[in-house]
């Protein structure tokens, strides 16, 4: 009898990945019974499907027989490629899966913002009625929204804006000339440019060294006083203990939050008690949908893989263009 390929899922996934891969493989998940996973599960594992879990050297040496990565996802900043690349490993990953789960959430930050939701709530909780003149909001149609990052979330959101609620849109990101089929996007040429102008900001863009504390204490001085920041993207592209200064010292409106630099953030953090803030707990791509749709692509993938197949999404295509993969079909 032909052994199949052990695939180490490393943190839970909807269930359609699992069955999709039972079908050729022997799916190893820890977390099923509540334990996390061990050298040992390292060391039997033909490919490993990891969501926030840091794939680095060590753990890629605990693992001889690894032969694709699968990141339930689209950030690749907790998975080392260099690494991967030297091994022949192919890393796989489930980019635009998402896409509308993330947007959606960035739009839901701004209006909470806008309206203070958290204050709305609480007032009725409280029976303090009272309290509705403290808690007048914004409306969005006619502002500016400065997209940083014009991928695939970043037009989206664009998308929502422009059209549900006759924002003015304007964009920064370096490596586009031109926004895809949407004239009405505004491209500037500098990230300082967009700050000083826009009205509500949203991040959009991986965490490279170039983007890391890209908010900072300088950046954030650029934006409007009456401005509000939403980071659905990556922690570290925003300087939180400068975020906390600039709140506490009223340079801009307010910020809704999704990612963090630290998880969770050490107690007494000032951004913890900064005004005007409204966070949710890395969540925007948390949706039935976006779940559903990365698991199966992810768990896809990975088949492709270990079938000798190139998949769709490959993160270090140099593996395959250099002819230096070092595994080979293990499911017949």
């Amino acid at each position: 009898m032909i052994k199949k390929p052990v695939v180490l899922v490393t943190e839970p996934i909807a269930d359609i990945g699992i069955q999709l891969l039972k079908r050729s493989c022997q799916v190893n998940a820890p977390w099923a019974d509540q334990h996390r996973f061990s050298d040992d599960d390292l060391q039997t594992a033909d490919a490993i499907i990891v969501r926030l879990v840091s794939v680095d050297g060590p753990m890629l040496l605990a693992a001889p027989n690894l032969k694709v990565i699968g990141r339930h996802g689209v950030g690749l900043d907790n998975v080392d490629l260099d690494a991967a690349t030297a091994r022949g490993i192919p890393v796989v990953f489930t980019p635009d899966a998402n896409t509308n789960a993330v947007a959606e959430h960035a739009v839901h930050l701004m209006l909470s913002l806008a309206r203070h939701a958290l204050g709305a709530d609480r007032a009725v909780r409280e029976s303090r009625f009272d309290l509705r003149n403290s808690l007048i909001g914004i409306e969005l149609h006619g502002k500016t929204l400065g997209v940083v990052g014009l991928g695939a979330i970043g037009s989206q959101v664009a998308r929502i804006c422009l059209q549900g609620f006759g924002m003015r849109v304007l964009a920064f990101d370096p490596y586009v000339t031109k926004p895809a089929s949407q004239d009405t996007i505004k491209l500037v040429p500098s990230l300082r440019e967009l700050l000083e102008q826009a009205d509500i900001v949203t991040l959009h863009l991986p965490l490279t060294d170039e983007t890391a504390r890209m908010i900072n204490t300088e950046t954030l001085g650029y934006m409007k006083p009456s401005a509000l920041l939403v980071n659905t993207a990556r922690g570290g592209i925003v300087d939180s203990s400068a975020l906390a200064q600039a709140l506490i010292r009223g340079q801009i409106r307010g910020a809704g939050i999704d990612v963090f630099e630290e998880v969770p953030l050490p107690p007494g953090h000032p951004l913890l008690t900064a005004p005007h803030t409204f966070f949710s707990a890395h969540i925007a791509s948390s949706t039935t949908e976006a779940l559903e749709e990365m698991s199966e692509r992810v768990a896809r993938q990975v088949l492709q893989v270990l079938s000798d197949e190139r998949p769709e999404s490959v993160a270090n295509p140099e593996v395959y263009e250099r002819g230096i993969m070092t595994g080979h079909s293990v499911i017949g």
